[in-house]
């Protein structure tokens, strides 16, 4: 199983000079890593450093295509590699929880295909590594840490209005909560002392 370490490694190894993509990933790792430390002794187990590992990568598909195809691409290089385990991340802060009925209906993809991302997810299961990973995503605007308003507004504005943008705007808060429920308070709480951290090319 890859390390943080070697997420990182692997990491640097497929970004390509300039890119904002890979200082992206690293700060949703640094999201993810700050709400999970938070995390209440009764809420269930989570591996730090496999949420790490999978927050690294999660854009690695980007060095192939920064098209909606990036989730999957990511997974089949991280499977290849011999990281499936790894590559979940890459799947699921792109699934957010869709199901496959939600892909089928979007008429944007094959139900063969979708079948394909759907049996390629071990565990089947939505986890709270999953939901960690896919709230944190959605607090870093670019390479900066936002609030969920400010990152879904951006998003809006970059690609428009459209049931997909809006699924994944409704999937998000459902995750705040969540995770909100967890720890009794409003979990963007712990994040506001982040807001407007932001990292740059040196």
């Amino acid at each position: 199983m890859l390390t943080p370490q070697d997420a990182l490694n692997l990491l640097d190894q497929h970004s390509p000079p300039g890119e904002k993509w890979p200082l992206h990933c690293r700060q949703v790792a640094k999201v993810a890593g700050t709400v999970a430390s938070a995390l209440p002794d009764s809420a269930p187990r989570v591996s730090k450093d496999e949420l790490q590992t999978q927050a690294l990568l999660h854009d690695i598909g980007r060095s192939k295509t920064h098209g909606p195809m990036h989730g999957w691409s990511g997974f089949t290089l991280l499977r290849s590699l011999g990281h499936a385990d790894a590559g979940r991340g890459c799947l699921t802060h792109w699934l957010k929880g869709r199901t496959q009925e939600d892909l089928l209906a979007t008429g944007y993809f094959e139900e063969k295909w979708i079948a394909r991302v759907y049996a390629s997810l071990q565990p089947p299961e939505w986890t709270l590594t999953d939901t960690l990973l896919s709230f944190a995503d959605s607090c870093v605007m670019h390479t900066t840490i936002v609030s969920l308003a400010e990152r879904h507004a951006d998003l809006f504005t970059r690609y428009g209005e459209s049931t997909w943008m809006t699924r994944a705007q409704q999937l998000a808060q459902s995750h705040a909560d969540a995770l909100s429920d967890l720890f009794q308070h409003d979990v963007e709480d712990l994040l506001r002392p982040l807001h407007g951290d932001t990292l740059k090319h040196a």
